[in-house]
Order: structure tokens, then C-alpha cells, then sequence
């Protein structure tokens, strides 16, 4: 983080906005974050009200196995404005669209990822390729499951992801409860958590403990073909069986019950007349692994911002007055 210079040069301009200037770079040395959070509400000037994704990175403490939870600091409602400065766009190209870590002098934290997986896991392995080839700022640091021989672990073992078994079962008398799962994730630093095809219900305690940080995808225009019962081919059975014309993933925000947490991203595909089961499902996949990929790395840029209604938007990468 640059000091003395930088705020030699703020101070060279007017006295008023120098001023202003330096103040903002000053609160941005105390605590990184603020330059994130001014970055984070630069908008058209429209009035939209609006709060950044709340910084998931927490003050992780190594504990004990029954400790009991942390909670995550709560998101500060701000209005989103124009930067009062024609240099505002350069600050906020240093809190937003930053791959690889650093930007602008910077440093952007990479986010620590868990994946929960039931199958194969083909959108775990595009998230986890995404992050190894820089797309993605973050890294997929456990994988949990409730099927310890599906396809998605062993492509975790085979490439050092440490694997957790949730729940225990009798098919699965390895897993772990509720409350250790949260101890093995804090234990791990755990940033965010994505669903990629994790067939069971996530339990209260872990949304509670992960406010607006825990993603999933789910093959359907939600909130057509969702909650219980419908994953897999059951949905593109009951999108052609329904005459619907339209299909497509919906990447959401997860809460207490089955697809029903706010929608971030959705992707439309047609349904052709003498479309399978099979065929909808290739067409579909196709566009899971971009869409995910692209909100989570939304994700671990901070580029996330919720209207005031609830609404959450995905700040464009480029051009901080555009939203998705």
C-alpha cells in the first residue's frame, strides 16, 4: 500500500478536494476494505440504494472442535453515487476486476473456496479449472460430499483438495455432524461455499454462519422446476413434459429451504421441439459451467452489490456503472 507519495500527490491538487482525497486514501490505509467498499457503490448516480456483499473474510481463529459460531460483521447500507472526482473510475478498477490478486498497488486477498458435490461434480472441476488458470480469484481449498466415492471426490483426491464427508450415515458412517462440518470449514478458512450438485438440505446452522456467502446452481429457470425433488433429469423431464419453450441454469444464493434463496444469474436455452431428457440436460450443462464460473468470480471480486429490496446485481467487470 502506497503512504507518504500517494498522499503527496492528492495534496499537490485544490485544497478542498485534496482534501477529500486524502481523508478517503487515509481510511483506505487503516482498513483496506473502505477502498473496496467506495469502489463497490460508484453507480450511474440514479438514486439506486444499494450495499456491497458483506467482506466474507472473517478474523478465523484455530478452535476447538465444540466452539460455538462467529458470526459475519453485517453489510453497511449505503447509497450508491458518482464519485465526486473524474479519478473515481481508477479507484474503483482497484476494489473491482481484479484477477491474479493485485491491481492498482493493491492487494485483493484470494478468496478460499468449499464445494459441496453429490455426483461427478463436472461444475466443481470447471470452478476449480477456473481458479487455477486465473479466472477466478480464489482457490478450492475442501470439498465435502455425501456420496465419499462419487466422481467429485476423487477428482478432489486426485488433485489434494481435502474431502469431507457431511452427513453421517449409514452408507457413510465416516461423515461428520453439523457442527464439526462448521468447525472443519472455519478450521479452513473457508471464505465462500458453492453448491454443485449436492443433492441434500443445508443445514440452518451453516447459513446462519455464512450470511449471503454461500452460492448454488440448479438446472431450471428458478422458480420453475424447483425445491424438493427435482434435480437432475427429473427437471428436464418436467420442462419438456410442462410444453415450456425456454430452459436454462440459475445461479442463486442459497437459504434454509430447496431453491428458493435470491437469484443471481440465469441463462436461457430453447427447448426444441423433439428435445430428450438427455439432449436438454447437454445443452443446459453447457451453460451451467460459464454462468457459475462467472458469478463466482464475481464472487471473489467483490463485484456483488444488493438493491435495497433485496435484489443482489453483479457489478460489470469493465464498467462499474453497468449491472447483471
Amino acid at each position: 500500500m502506497r503512504s507518504d507519495s500517494t498522499l503527496s500527490h492528492f495534496s499537490r491538487s485544490s485544497p478542498a478536494a485534496g482534501g477529500a482525497r486524502v481523508r478517503r486514501l487515509r481510511r483506505a490505509q487503516a482498513w483496506p476494505g473502505n477502498l473496496a467498499m467506495e469502489a463497490a457503490v460508484a453507480s450511474t448516480g440514479s438514486g439506486l440504494r444499494c450495499s456491497p456483499n458483506p467482506m466474507p473474510k472473517q478474523q478465523h481463529e484455530r478452535r476447538s472442535a465444540r466452539v460455538g459460531f462467529v458470526s459475519q460483521p453485517r453489510p453497511r447500507a449505503v447509497r450508491c453515487k458518482r464519485f465526486p472526482h473524474p479519478d473515481a473510475r481508477a479507484y474503483a478498477a482497484v476494489g473491482v476486476g481484479v484477477k491474479g490478486g493485485e491491481a492498482g498497488g493493491v492487494w485483493v486477498e484470494r478468496k478460499r473456496l468449499a464445494v459441496f458435490v453429490s455426483g461427478g461434480g463436472s461444475n466443481f472441476r470447471a470452478i476449480h479449472d477456473a481458479a487455477l488458470g486465473g479466472e477466478v480469484n480464489g482457490d478450492v481449498v475442501a470439498l465435502v460430499t455425501d456420496k465419499p466415492g462419487c466422481g467429485g471426490a476423487e477428482h478432489a483426491r486426485g488433485n489434494g483438495i481435502p474431502v469431507v464427508v457431511f452427513p453421517k450415515s449409514k452408507s457413510a458412517p465416516e461423515g461428520v455432524s453439523a457442527d464439526e462440518l462448521l468447525n472443519a470449514l472455519r478450521e479452513l478458512r473457508v471464505d465462500f461455499i458453492l453448491l454443485a450438485g449436492y443433492l441434500k438440505l443445508i443445514p440452518v446452522e451453516l447459513v446462519q454462519a455464512y450470511p449471503r456467502s454461500i452460492l448454488n446452481i440448479h438446472p431450471s429457470l428458478l422458480p420453475a422446476f424447483g425445491g424438493k425433488g427435482y434435480y437432475g433429469l427429473k427437471v428436464h423431464k418436467a420442462v419438456i413434459a410442462s410444453g415450456a419453450r425456454y430452459s436454462g441454469p440459475t445461479v442463486h444464493f442459497v437459504d434454509e429451504h430447496y431453491d428458493t434463496g435470491r437469484t443471481l444469474a440465469q441463462r436461457v436455452v430453447p427447448v426444441l421441439a423433439n428435445d430428450t431428457p438427455e439432449q436438454l440436460a447437454t445443452r443446459v450443462l453447457h451453460e451451467e459451467h460459464q454462468v457459475y464460473v462467472e458469478a463466482v468470480a464475481a464472487l471473489c471480486e467483490d463485484r456483488i452489490v444488493w438493491r435495497e429490496d433485496g435484489v443482489p446485481l453483479i457489478r460489470n467487470q469493465t464498467n462499474p456503472d453497468e449491472y447483471t
